[in-house]
């Protein structure tokens, strides 16, 4: 996968299937996936990378709720495990078939978070409580 505006980019690209552009999974679905099976799969057609940091020592589980153009919500759960090859921050990938608009870490609050204002995406616009209160 390439993205778009860097020097591997090409204009051709634009638009095509990742099976299309990209040569080893191409040859991977050609090899393992007969040709009514590749019909019926979808592919993705956005690829997001997300990454958690952890500034704190406590090891918890990551609850991810994603939001998407047409409205609709999913929630992933990660398990602690997660932690285990990076203590510091974690990578991860999403593929799918529809846009994120939005992504909330641990939206029910159910994890030890004292932090929460940094746990979505947008960034949601703080309101000061001393302002709050003049209104």
């Amino acid at each position: 996968m390439v993205k778009e505006g860097s020097e591997d980019y090409k204009e051709e690209m634009k638009g095509k299937a990742p099976s299309e552009v990209v040569s080893d999974l191409k040859d991977y679905m050609m090899d393992n996936f007969t040709a009514e099976q590749r019909a019926a799969m979808k592919e993705p057609k956005y690829f997001y990378q997300i990454t958690v940091e952890k500034p704190g020592g406590l090891v918890m589980p990551i609850i991810i709720e994603y939001t998407y153009a047409d409205g609709t919500t999913e929630t992933a759960t990660h398990p602690a495990e997660i932690w285990r090859l990076n203590d510091k921050e974690v990578s991860l990938s999403k593929a799918t078939q529809k846009e994120i608009v939005g992504i909330v870490i641990d939206p029910k609050l159910e994890t030890a978070d004292i932090d929460t204002s940094n746990n979505s995406w947008p960034q949601e616009p703080k309101v000061d409580k001393f302002e709050e209160m003049k209104q």
